[in-house]
């Protein structure tokens, strides 16, 4: 019996290695149910040669693909951390060594940039697929909660983490994008207490860094368990109108195509912190708002109803609008998953979509 193997039965007489390799395949690895009761070895063959509908065919991408890009956030932002310094008096020099001293640092603070929009935009593109094909109908009613929990705290873990670097850019970019946050009911006054306040800070900057390392991480990392938790329980929903798809093992099919896929998402992300960098401008000047200060793109259309109403109705709108999208899946109850059996809500849904474009381009504009 090889080293490997014997180790691996020590560990199995103290440890359910199975129930350890269960968890971890939860999160888009295997949706497959796993029997706890079989040893790894013979639990791990099951699942890896069980023939289940592909996830990385069409659209069922998305959510494998989105986890990973929260993955290798986490890997860059453990990379930035080990230069960072979170204080006013420091955050700036550090972040300046990262980009300018360290190795490969540029390169990492890019990437870490431009996965944290990837994030969002992923995030944002399952939520509009899950309503197309009509994913959130019984008995699929979480994945859409849980989707959107996680598309609002991946936007709260970018706008803390792009006060960071303490410039003049990030400085007043994350200024307006609390201005929003402030206006609504409730909300605005538990990241008032949360954050210490409105003003940035010293103690404001440690509660963002505090905020985006730890706490936000752990709530998506467990908001993400909970939707590959569900899909485990009910499976993948088919397409409307699809016949059931072939079902394929986990490897080589599954693990194949995944892997470029990834490759290609991570390709893509490489060449836009090269081809696009971030813009890195002097130390942050509390007294001097620079020109053409917005909040991050996707609190732009908030942006524009804050400045386009009263305060008061632009926040108790924002938050309604907040709860309406939660509450989808039990509001819009009727069976039909095709868009053309759901003509009220499809309307709705467009009208809605091109508020956004519409208010996205107003608060671009509003900040020159």
């Amino acid at each position: 019996m090889s080293t490997s193997r014997r180790l691996i039965g020590w560990l199995e007489e103290r440890l359910n290695l199975t129930e350890i390799f269960s968890f971890f395949t939860t999160f888009g690895l295997s949706y497959g149910e796993i029997d706890l009761n079989k040893p790894l070895a013979a639990a791990s063959r099951e699942a890896f040669t069980r023939e289940l509908p592909t996830y990385t065919r069409g659209p069922y991408i998305l959510g494998v693909l989105t986890f990973l890009v929260f993955i290798f956030q986490g890997i860059t932002g453990l990379l930035l951390a080990f230069y960072y310094q979170p204080s006013p008096t420091a955050a700036y020099e550090s972040t300046l060594l990262i980009i300018r001293d360290a190795n490969f640092g540029w390169y990492i603070h890019q990437m870490h940039y431009w996965g944290s929009n990837t994030l969002i935009a992923l995030l944002a593109l399952r939520l509009v697929r899950f309503f197309i094909h009509g994913v959130y109908k019984k008995p699929r009613e979480l994945f859409w909660v849980f989707g959107v929990t996680l598309f609002f705290l991946a936007t709260q873990q970018a706008l803390t983490g792009s006060l960071l670097p303490w410039d003049q850019r990030s400085y007043w970019a994350a200024t307006r994008g609390l201005e929003v946050i402030a206006t609504l009911p409730v909300i605005g006054s538990i990241l008032s207490f949360l954050v210490g306040g409105m003003e940035l800070l010293s103690g404001t900057l440690l509660r963002f860094y505090v905020l985006h390392i730890i706490f936000i991480p752990l709530a998506m990392v467990f908001f993400f368990y909970l939707h590959f938790a569900t899909v485990r329980k009910v499976g993948l929903s088919p397409l409307p109108g699809e016949k059931q798809a072939e079902a394929k093992p986990l490897y080589p099919d599954h693990l194949f195509q995944l892997v470029i896929l990834s490759l290609l998402l991570f390709g893509a992300i490489l060449t836009l912190g090269t081809l696009l960098p971030a813009a890195f401008s002097g130390k942050a000047d509390p007294f001097t708002s620079p020109p053409g200060t917005r909040p991050p793109w996707y609190l732009l259309p908030a942006y524009a109803l804050v400045e386009l109403l009263p305060q008061t109705a632009a926040g108790v709108l924002l938050l309604l609008v907040a709860l309406g999208l939660l509450a989808l899946p039990f509001i819009e109850r009727a069976p039909y998953r095709e868009l053309k059996k759901r003509p009220i809500f499809t309307g709705v849904a467009v009208v809605f979509c091109l508020l956004i474009l519409v208010l996205t381009f107003i608060g671009y504009r509003r900040g020159y």
